[in-house]
């Protein structure tokens, strides 16, 4: 019984998202907008020559598309699939039926005409969007981050070996931090109310410009490294790391966009990467 209502959970979710798709389909063309559908798998190439990218789905199709963006095109999130509160408290002793959280999308399938009308007659506007721009050795990487990114072993359960520092102007803000734990991660303000703040960050106005780091699970001497191990890289700073395992990994954004790294390798980290325009939720605006 309980697999039987799981699998039907699941093929609910599967309906829930193709009915938004088709939903939101149909009004575009009835608005005779010209647009052209992607799936999200496809995308391989930036996306220019648009006046706005609309999503469909959560923030992962958020995330995603917004590897292939830079500044000058605003992004409308659509949550395919919200959560229902009344559907959670119902299966809560048996699974999980949390569906999206859709944080950074600003429409549903019950708005998403009202807030297309209110962006294409200009009564709605997008809001800038930091990102972690990363280089290694001195090369940048061709996407940015919106969430976050995690320095890690590229086998979980292997202690990572690095240290970093913080600059302004090449001048020095913290003292070298050497560190072995599980991992590096930093977030942007958009970032910092996931993975982050489960980790024991804390949550930051969306609008702000400054990164949040923490090392992961550090192997402590003593006490006197251990408020270093979590703090806030400026928006005018720097952060810069040595990788001193034999192997790394650069995850942005999850698991599915990763640079691998050696030892030795030097790794900087900032918000110098361009904004991203989002239209987002009301609520994350009077936050």
């Amino acid at each position: 019984m309980l697999i039987l209502s799981f699998l039907r959970h699941l093929d609910s979710r599967r309906k829930v998202h193709k009915d938004a798709v088709k939903f939101c389909q149909d009004i575009l063309q009835r608005k005779s907008l010209d647009w052209v559908p992607v799936l999200r798998n496809d995308l391989s190439k930036p996306i220019h020559d648009v006046d706005m990218v609309i999503t469909i789905g959560g923030d992962g199709t958020v995330l995603q598309a917004s590897h292939f963006m830079d500044d000058s095109i605003p992004v409308l999130g659509v949550n395919s699939d919200p959560t229902q509160v009344e559907e959670v408290e119902k299966f809560n002793d048996n699974f999980d039926a949390t569906r999206s959280t859709g944080y950074l999308c600003a429409a549903t399938v019950h708005n998403f005409e009202q807030v297309l009308d209110d962006i294409l007659e200009g009564r709605k506007d997008p809001h800038e969007l930091s990102r972690i721009a990363i280089s290694v050795n001195s090369q940048v990487l061709s996407k940015y981050a919106l969430n976050d990114i995690l320095i890690a072993h590229p086998c979980p359960a292997s202690a990572s070996r690095f240290s970093f520092k913080i600059t302004t102007d090449g001048q020095s803000n913290s003292p070298m931090v050497n560190c072995r734990s599980s991992g590096l991660r930093v977030s942007t303000a958009a970032g910092s109310t996931a993975a982050m703040l489960s980790a024991g960050g804390f949550r930051m106005p969306v609008s702000c410009q400054d990164l949040q780091y923490m090392v992961r699970e550090p192997f402590l001497p003593g006490p006197s490294n251990s408020s270093l191990m979590h703090g806030v890289i400026k928006s005018g700073q720097f952060m810069h790391a040595t990788w001193y395992s034999e192997d790394g990994v650069i995850y942005l954004d999850g698991s599915h966009v990763f640079h691998s790294i050696q030892h030795g390798d030097a790794i900087e980290i900032s918000s110098k990467a361009p904004n991203l325009k989002v239209f987002l939720p009301q609520h994350l605006l009077s936050q």
